[in-house]
């Protein structure tokens, strides 16, 4: 339950529930065939869920309107533009270079991942190796990074364009979805969105 890996991430409730049921069931064979005197797992106790959180996402209209409540913090409007739009992970996202974005091919490239981590930025590797990947952007989006890019006047190709907290992202989340009376949902629900997004595409060919 201490478990922590390098990025400072603990199992999630959902794999310590899958864990504690098969140590139980191992433990129970042995009290059923071996003469064990008790099962530990089941004095321990449960550890986990059984189930993850509900997953939850904006339909396209709904992110629409939060969007029109961005409009007033260009740097807010730009991020969740790339959330929603290219299904990136917060940490890539914060991650994010001048030298990632190739307009003419109206490309993104997800390469790494941002933490602060100990009082200091911390750059890593992407979640998992088939994080790593490039994505296509739709014209409108790349119009928009390119007038963004363009705005931070002597940005470097390696330096971050999105020098900014989670806590601040989950404020303007909060203040965007209040505004316009939808619901709240969580940054990550931003995924969910995309792929959402995705599959009324599919749909409509």
């Amino acid at each position: 339950m201490d478990y922590r890996d390098e990025k400072g991430e603990p199992y999630s409730p959902v794999y310590l529930k899958t864990i504690h049921n098969q140590l139980s069931a191992i433990f129970n064979h042995a009290v059923r065939f071996y003469g064990l005197s008790s099962n530990p797992a089941a004095k321990a106790g449960n550890m986990g869920k059984e189930k993850a959180k509900e997953m939850l996402f904006w339909t396209k209209d709904e992110y629409l309107k939060f969007a029109d409540s961005m409009m007033d913090k260009p740097r807010s409007f730009y991020a969740f533009e790339m959330l929603y739009w290219c299904g990136v992970r917060l940490g890539e996202l914060l991650a994010l270079t001048k030298g990632d974005f190739d307009f003419e091919k109206a490309t993104v490239s997800i390469s790494k991942s941002y933490q602060y981590l100990n009082g200091r930025d911390v750059i890593t590797d992407p979640k998992t190796p088939k994080s790593n990947r490039v994505i296509s952007m739709p014209n409108f989006l790349c119009e928009e990074m390119d007038e963004y890019i363009n705005s931070l006047y002597g940005i470097k190709k390696n330096e971050r364009i999105f020098t900014i907290s989670k806590s601040y992202l989950h404020h303007e989340m909060t203040r965007g979805s209040k505004e316009q009376g939808i619901k709240r949902i969580r940054l990550h629900d931003l995924r969910h969105s995309h792929v959402s997004l995705l599959i009324d595409m599919v749909f409509l060919l």
